[in-house]
């Protein structure tokens, strides 16, 4: 947007501030997925107790995932306060960046869709698990297509079989009642 020619001077000194040092972007990644894990540690405390002492329950699997991640993120922020990442902290590019975004609200629809689909399979009547069936096949497929995926043979036989197998991992083998 400047017409101005370049000059054939050579600047012998110049100061810089990395990125890194101006925004510490995995230090505050490291904080929201903090809060992020205590918001779902509270919504994991809410699951109602088993009525039998079974070694796994409802909330084994999302205790397991809450507790792995509050794990890494700790990692994260403690590397980053250390200065272990201080070379490799920077902001991604902004097509990067936009694909991310695209891929943060893409989750986002997913979890407001899953609510409102497991609502009306609910209310339709429609057998248990089909409103979380249709909700993750749409979700993949979509997941897959912004992540690069092309092949729509491909990306229905991946998207199906992983929600066959999701299906069977919370319906059968943690017995979760599914929308």
């Amino acid at each position: 947007f400047f017409y101005d020619s370049a000059t054939t001077d050579i600047y012998t000194y110049v100061y810089t501030l990395s990125l890194h040092d101006a925004l510490p972007i995995y230090f505050f990644i490291g904080l929201t997925l903090l809060a992020f894990c205590c918001v779902m540690g509270y919504e994991i405390h809410l699951i109602p107790e088993p009525a039998a002492l079974d070694f796994f329950s409802a909330g084994s699997f999302p205790t397991g995932v809450t507790i792995a991640l509050a794990l890494l993120s700790l990692i994260l922020v403690g590397r980053t306060i250390t200065g272990k990442d201080k070379d490799t902290a920077c902001w991604p590019e902004r097509k990067l960046a936009v694909k991310v975004g695209l891929m943060a609200a893409w989750i986002l629809a997913y979890v407001v869709g899953f609510i409102f689909l497991g609502e009306y399979a609910y209310d339709a009547e429609w057998p248990e698990g089909t409103g979380f069936l249709i909700s993750t096949l749409i979700f993949l497929s979509g997941a897959q297509v912004l992540t690069g995926y092309r092949n729509p043979f491909y990306i229905f036989l991946i998207s199906a079989g992983i929600s066959a197998f999701l299906y069977a991992v919370f319906a059968i083998f943690f017995k979760v009642p599914l929308p």
